[in-house]
């Protein structure tokens, strides 16, 4: 819930700066194989995906 990660990396902006974001929205979209990580292109678009990475990157409104 804090973005900070647990089970995986942190998703907070200065994490993912340097990050590519097609890479992230791939990973998205299939998982990571042995990791916690489930795929989720069943459920998101890849347009979806990169609105996501795009946002995550933004950082979020504390409102």
């Amino acid at each position: 819930m804090t973005l900070k990660g647990g089970l995986g990396p942190s998703l907070l902006p200065e994490s993912l700066r340097d990050q590519n974001e097609t890479v992230l929205a791939r990973i998205i979209r299939d998982g990571v194989l042995g990791t916690p990580m489930p795929p989720w292109a069943f459920e998101i678009s890849e347009p979806e995906a990169l609105w996501l990475v795009r946002n995550l990157k933004d950082g979020l409104d504390d409102q």
